[in-house]
């Protein structure tokens, strides 16, 4: 870690203290593995990298990213500024288009600009297309999105604030198993994402004594009126009792999917389990066809998703103010942009440099000890999110209005599964 001056003002104690509620003490500097510091004196603004899926068919995910992106840059800046540190923050954001491609194109558009801090949506396809950019030129990026085991690396440069999916997978078989089903027809997107998922799943399920039956798509096609007939086959392969279909893909190819299926005897009839993919703005009207989610109500789709089973109260004002200011409700990994950058942030200042390997030490020890707005944030070895809890999604509709509504969780703490309503 780079050395940082000290003095009588500790700004960094002072902004840790705000957030996270501790009382101040001489020993902090130790406990957090940071030095104290002296604001600047003359004004600094800091510009942190930002790669989201703007355009193309994951632009849901990317915008929220986006929009709780430049929300939080803004918090951090006007807390600054009434504690009276000359110090701003600036976000540079640029689009991956929802395409590998276009995140390495994305990422090495910031780095050209000298920029050696991302954040980004960067589900785990577009992380590991970046990957070898950023290790080489040992620019710090933190994924908000990407859990595929595959990228489970550690001492390099790319940084994840969800588990990784050894835990979603295992998570899913014990919730399928639990609703009563000893046998699954399953769909999965082929790529790092899709086939991490479903292998700690199968792996999981097998253990416990489950059937399977499995497919995996090919992202991005324009139509899977092949992919859902062989998926309704392997159904009545199965027998339709105690058997749940799996689908695990993005909510753009999903809906294609589901328009082919609500139409299917077979999948229509049948309860349908998804991992987190899915609990997006894309997915439920007013995006997405009413039609759809009448489908999914009737199926009783359910599914996981990362998140801390008590909602802590810095969850509450983030998805408060991102109503306030945009006029919708986050649902997907804007509250994991959130403490994202509010981490990065306060590392930044107290590096007082963009020092890359500074920064990335000061994070690791500022996350062990961070409770933010998505629950604890301590990262393992390999920088991902370490211990994770899930909540338990269904579809349903009340008063004409579908939504993802919460009916239990796992603790990741003790692995135990509790289902409160169905």
């Amino acid at each position: 870690m780079s050395k940082v001056p000290t003095g009588s003002k500790i700004l960094v104690f002072t902004i840790i203290g705000l957030l996270l509620g501790i009382v101040i003490g001489f020993g902090l500097s130790y406990y957090l593995g940071i030095s104290a510091i002296t604001p600047p004196v003359t004004k600094k603004e800091y510009t942190i990298g930002m790669i989201a899926d703007l355009t193309g068919e994951g632009a849901d995910y990317g915008i929220e990213v986006r929009d709780a992106g430049f929300l939080t840059i803004d918090e951090i800046n006007n807390f600054l500024k009434e504690i009276n540190v000359p110090v701003s923050f600036k976000l540079e954001v640029e689009d991956s288009k929802t395409t590998v491609e276009g995140a390495v194109a994305a990422a090495q558009s910031l780095g050209g600009k000298g920029i050696k801090v991302i954040v980004g949506h960067l589900w785990s396809g577009q992380a590991n297309g970046i990957k070898s950019y950023i290790d080489s030129h040992k620019i710090f990026t933190i994924s908000v999105s990407s859990t595929s085991p595959i990228l489970s690396i550690p001492n390099d440069y790319l940084f994840r604030m969800q588990a990784p999916d050894s835990i979603q997978g295992r998570v899913l078989a014990h919730l399928i198993l639990k609703s009563g089903y000893s046998k699954v027809a399953a769909i999965y997107r082929n790529d790092p994402y899709g086939s991490g998922v479903f292998k700690y799943f199968e792996e999981e399920f097998k253990k416990l004594g489950g059937t399977i039956r499995s497919l995996a798509y090919t992202p991005d096609l324009p139509d899977y009126s092949s992919e859902v007939l062989q998926l309704s086959g392997m159904v009545k392969e199965l027998g339709v009792e105690k058997t749940a279909v799996l689908i695990i893909a993005f909510n753009y190819e999903a809906i294609r999917m589901f328009d082919k299926a609500r139409v299917d005897p077979v999948l229509s009839n049948v309860q349908w389990f998804s991992s987190e993919s899915l609990k997006g703005p894309g997915l439920l009207p007013p995006a997405g066809p009413p039609e759809i989610a009448d489908f999914l109500v009737k199926v009783k789709l359910t599914g996981t998703y990362p998140a801390s089973l008590t909602e802590t109260e810095l969850m509450k004002k983030f998805v408060q103010k991102f109503k306030e200011r945009y006029g919708r409700e986050p649902k997907a990994y804007g509250a994991y942009t959130y403490d994202a950058l509010w981490l990065v942030a306060i590392s930044i200042l107290s590096a007082q440099s963009l020092d890359t390997n500074a920064v990335m030490k000061i994070f690791v020890n500022l996350a062990d000890k961070y409770t933010g707005a998505t629950g604890l944030t301590t990262l393992d070895v390999n920088g991902d999110r370490a211990l994770q809890d899930y909540q338990i999604w269904q579809v349903k509709k009340t008063d004409g209005y579908y939504d993802f509504k919460v009916i239990g969780g796992w603790n990741g703490a003790t692995n135990e599964l509790i289902i409160s309503s169905q």
